[in-house]
């Protein structure tokens, strides 16, 4: 069997960014080399164990598994997360669920620069987007006083999302909860929140993509409501107005063409300023709107 980073490379069945995802992933468990030795020590001989290791997890991934679930890690705005079978992997498209919080949260406090913004994380998996938005408050020059909370109903993406913010040094900024939706967070957070986001099962059952790809591998919970995509989004547009503070935002992820019916869900449910974003792939994909503020 080839021995050396370069003939594994050469002969493998795999892409070359899964295969060199998957070697960086043994070379650092292995001997603690970076990334750069695919190419500084490309000729070095590997030990055997490493070799059975790559044999492994190459067969794993030409059988569909996601390089994600081999590794353990997946990347995601800026932070690298813990994952597992438990959770979704992140996706590049939910970035954009932490780019409008954290316009949001610069918005409130350039007017209200003491207040604490709380930020509810509804089906938070790993905690992709509440760690992900807790870090990019950890590391701004501008003190902002946050305070974030996910909630899942599965207990192991809680566990998982506990120790990704353990990981991250993160703890401080962010909880997480067991909760279906709402139903466990506790009354103290009733209209407290500034913003609310989510990143809910929208897929319909009858959707071929959960039987491609990567998505044939991860949580079916968490990829479809096993209806019309639209049931769990429902649910949090429905009591959004409970937890959320007057003026405050929600922003959900959804299907590519979800973005009217969840539109007008919202506008029934008194929310305004209502406006869908697209991805990079130029699809509708995240829709947002406000709560109404009697105030104004």
């Amino acid at each position: 069997m080839a021995n050396t980073i370069a003939a594994l490379l050469e002969n493998t069945k795999l892409n070359k960014t899964d295969a060199k995802a998957l070697l960086t992933h043994l070379l650092d468990r292995h001997l603690g080399w970076p990334r750069s030795a695919l190419i500084s020590k490309d000729q070095e001989p590997l030990p055997n164990e490493l070799l059975i290791a790559w044999q492994s997890l190459e067969a794993q991934r030409v059988s569909g598994v996601p390089v994600a679930y081999l590794t353990g890690m997946k990347g995601f705005h800026g932070i690298d997360l813990k994952v597992n079978e438990a959770v979704l992997i992140p996706r590049p498209e939910t970035e954009l669920l932490v780019d409008l919080a954290l316009e949001e949260m610069k918005r409130i406090h350039a007017n209200y620069p003491n207040q604490t913004i709380q930020i509810l994380d509804l089906g938070t998996g790993s905690g992709a987007i509440a760690l992900a938005i807790a870090h990019e408050c950890s590391i701004s020059k501008v003190p902002i006083n946050l305070s974030i909370l996910g909630v899942d109903q599965a207990s192991d993406a809680i566990e998982l999302a506990r120790e990704n913010a353990k990981a991250l040094g993160l703890n401080h900024l962010v909880e997480f909860l067991p909760s279906n939706w709402y139903d466990a967070i506790p009354n103290r957070y009733q209209t407290t929140f500034d913003v609310i986001v989510s990143n809910p099962p929208y897929i319909q059952k009858d959707d071929p993509h959960l039987h491609e790809g990567d998505l044939r591998f991860e949580p079916k919970a968490a990829l479809t409501d096993d209806g019309d995509g639209l049931s769990c989004i429902r649910e949090i547009v429905n009591h959004a107005h409970h937890y959320l503070k007057p003026g405050g935002l929600i922003a959900v992820e959804h299907g590519y063409d979800q973005a009217a019916e969840i539109s007008v869900l919202l506008e029934n449910h008194g929310f305004h300023d209502i406006g869908a974003i697209t991805d990079l792939a130029g699809h509708l994909r995240v829709t947002q709107a406000r709560k109404e503020d009697p105030t104004f």
